[in-house]
């Protein structure tokens, strides 16, 4: 086949059979296989598959064995676990199910963090793993009660958390690849991390066996807007403040968030200044300069603003709560995005700045 790139074996044959040296039948078919077993294993290597129920089953109560368990009631409520018809077929999502109840069942202490995950009212600090992961040594326990926790993470909202939980994680690893590629997904999408959020997803999507078709869907949705976001837009921005917002109902609000604080500031800053020099060409109905789109705008360009635009520079940042902006530069803001954009720009900005203030109120600044 023109332009395939052969295996060290098969380029050695070729030189052997160039200058006339005589190969048994033989040796051409094992040359042969070990070529097509080559290039098998490394398509099986790039898919994420999920494992079956018999493998599945069997290192589940490996786990429980190694445990040396003697209370019959535990092990009898294990072994029901495990009972499945013997043409039933279950997702992978079921499996990890069965495998965290498993788990549950046969560990006090991971019944202790487990439950301590599910509580309704979730305290803001979240549990510590590192004693269990510490504990317990077996791979197969390790992987995936670390899947768990990160899934718990990231519903949670403690994106960045989660994500280093997960980003470590082989999916090739876990019983369930499918949900370790979309929540990782899913944190990097909230995140802004677009290169990998785009790479995770493409696994995902493309490379991922029995993916659900809630994941796919949520996974397509957020590629679209991964590929549509540009550095600096007012979507960009949008999104960076609905970022702290996350993270001031998570009730924090130190050097970190004031310092994204003042990066949006910064942006809206810089925002202005180009909406200022455009002179109204960024809009939706024609600008100015003859390279703007004539759609609805999407991108950095504020366009429709015609006024003096005498923002005070010295005033903006300084604070270190969110909001610094001065009166008119909010406002101008806010007018033009009432204007020009969609409303789900002009309610972001809307309620941002509805919580900020009720929070500047609280704190008596």
């Amino acid at each position: 086949m023109c332009g395939k790139t052969h295996s060290p074996r098969f380029r050695s044959f070729k030189i052997m059979a160039r200058f006339g040296i005589v190969v048994s039948v033989g040796i051409l078919v094992s040359i042969a296989t070990g070529v097509q077993a080559a290039d098998s294993q490394s398509a099986e290597e790039e898919l994420y598959a999920a494992r079956s129920l018999d493998e599945v089953r069997s290192a589940a109560l490996q786990w429980v064995a190694a445990r040396k368990l003697s209370d019959q009631r535990v092990l009898q409520s294990v072994g029901k676990v495990w009972v499945v018809e013997a043409d039933q077929t279950l997702p992978a999502s079921e499996l990890l199910s069965r495998v965290l109840e498993t788990f549950r069942l046969a560990d006090p202490d991971s019944k202790r963090f487990m439950d301590h995950c599910s509580l309704t009212d979730a305290p803001l600090l979240a549990p510590r793993i590192k004693p269990l992961l510490d504990r317990d040594k077996d791979p197969f326990y390790q992987v995936n009660m670390t899947l768990f926790y990160g899934r718990y993470l990231a519903q949670r909202r403690m994106y960045d958390e989660a994500l280093d939980v997960l980003k470590p994680l082989d999916a090739h690893q876990v019983i369930d690849p499918a949900s370790c590629l979309f929540f990782t997904a899913v944190c990097q999408h909230q995140l802004l991390k677009k290169k990998d959020g785009l790479a995770t997803i493409q696994h995902l999507l493309q490379d991922t066996e029995g993916v659900p078709v809630a994941y796919s869907t949520v996974a397509s949705l957020m590629q679209y807007e991964l590929k549509a976001l540009r550095d600096k837009s007012l979507d960009d921005i949008t999104r960076r403040m609905s970022d702290v917002e996350r993270r001031l109902d998570l009730g924090r609000s130190g050097q970190k968030v004031q310092k994204r604080e003042q990066e949006i500031i910064a942006l809206l800053d810089e925002l202005i200044e180009r909406m200022e020099q455009s002179g109204g060409g960024g809009g939706g109905g024609g600008g100015a300069s003859g390279n703007q789109p004539s759609g609805p705008a999407n991108d950095s360009s504020v366009g429709g603003q015609k006024g003096p635009g005498d923002v005070d520079r010295k005033n903006v940042g300084k604070r270190g709560l969110w909001g610094a902006l001065p009166p008119k530069a909010e406002a101008r803001v806010k007018q033009d995005a009432a204007r020009k954009f969609p409303p789900h720009y002009r309610e972001a900005i809307e309620r941002y700045s509805r919580k900020l203030s009720n929070r500047r109120a609280y704190s008596g600044k």
